[in-house]
């Protein structure tokens, strides 16, 4: 899905980006509708304007066009985001990339009722504005075709956004609808199995219209609704858990005069991988089996130290993980006070998600 990309500005204090990918579609998309546009002219009805046809007007109509799609799409998720901050959910940033645009938001609330109405704004904003391009149609010119494409991609934006596959907005109007009457994770479950379900009719559409976008939007959402399905299932898993509730106290520590030798034996007896380093009571890194290979046996461990990722005891256990998720790091140190008290690890994190999915009660202090 969207990667980093690049910041533009910020829209009622929400970043805005472009994904790489947007760089590449946006000139290919205003080629196609530059190159199609005597076939859009028929389609509006606005044949009585050959002078379009004309360079440099088809390359100029079909970068408009495209840039008010991209447009659009922001305005789309714009209402999904704002829609969300009345709910007291913030969105972390909206990216524009190959596929149209995605809106990341902190969480999704545990309200169906909630999580209704913000899967419905962003379709109701694509609505409001295939109306309002409707009603300004112009009967001709460039404007002409413009207000009538417009009219129509925020028409079949919203539309396509209601199929009931996650993560497009029907997908999460119809696990809204099921949550309203069975557990969330259940109703997630169900989700999927529609999600993956219309991805596959999707995909078997675009191989019989020999259409490579249909087939690409089947994988995309074949993929990120599972994407979408575990997150939900992880977040819910993990609800109510503090890093203190999963680590390991008072775990192993190497000084750093400590040759590798020995975290290589420490770590082969204790099965770990990982281990603080700590001078005094001072937390100088983190040395890791990954970090190790081709290390010379007799060196000190403190040529091999990497930047400790400092979590606090009362850190949420999600919160944790999407930390070790952003900075890829398997492993997390526990400080309270200037003091380790504990190391957090995603194994100890995947247990506890194992258990919780489960429906067992998570032990507190388990390691």
């Amino acid at each position: 899905m969207a990667g980093r990309g690049i910041f533009l500005l910020r829209l009622f204090g929400i970043p805005l980006y472009l994904d790489f990918s947007f760089l590449i579609v946006l000139p290919l998309l205003a080629f196609l509708i530059g190159s199609n546009l005597s076939l859009y002219l028929e389609l509006f009805g606005l044949l009585q304007n050959p002078d379009l046809l004309e360079s440099p007007w088809p390359f100029i109509l079909g970068l408009l066009a495209a840039l008010g799609l991209f447009l659009s799409v922001l305005l789309h998720e714009l209402g999904h985001a704002l829609a969300a901050r009345r709910f007291g959910v913030e969105t972390r940033r909206i990216t524009l990339w190959l596929l149209g645009g995605v809106a990341q938001m902190e969480r999704i609330p545990k309200e169906p009722a909630k999580e209704l109405t913000i899967a419905l704004a962003g379709p109701a904003v694509s609505l409001v504005l295939a109306l309002f391009f409707h009603l300004v149609q112009s009967p001709g010119g460039a404007l002409g075709f413009l207000t009538h494409y417009l009219a129509l991609v925020n028409l079949m934006l919203a539309l396509f956004n209601l199929l009931p596959a996650l993560p497009l907005d029907g997908g999460r109007v119809y696990r809204a609808l099921l949550a309203w009457r069975k557990p969330y994770i259940l109703a997630t479950r169900q989700a999927l199995a529609l999600s993956q379900a219309v991805a596959l009719a999707l995909g078997l559409l675009g191989l019989l219209a020999f259409n490579p976008f249909l087939i690409l939007i089947a994988l995309f959402v074949y993929m990120a609704s599972r994407a979408e399905a575990e997150a939900t299932l992880l977040a819910r898993a993990l609800e109510g858990l503090r890093v203190k509730d999963l680590m390991t106290q008072d775990p192993i520590v190497l000084s750093p005069d400590d040759p590798v030798a020995e975290a290589l034996r420490l770590a082969l007896y204790h099965k770990v991988s990982g281990f603080p380093v700590v001078e005094g009571e001072k937390v100088l890194g983190v040395v890791g089996l990954e970090g190790l290979e081709g290390a010379e046996p007799l060196a000190p461990v403190a040529r091999y130290l990497h930047p400790p990722l400092l979590l606090t005891p009362e850190t949420e256990a999600l919160a944790a993980l999407e930390r070790m998720a952003e900075r890829g790091y398997t492993r997390g140190l526990v400080v309270e006070e200037g003091r380790l008290v504990g190391i957090l690890s995603k194994t100890d994190l995947l247990r506890a998600f194992q258990v919780r999915l489960l429906g067992l009660d998570t032990p507190r202090g388990m390691g």
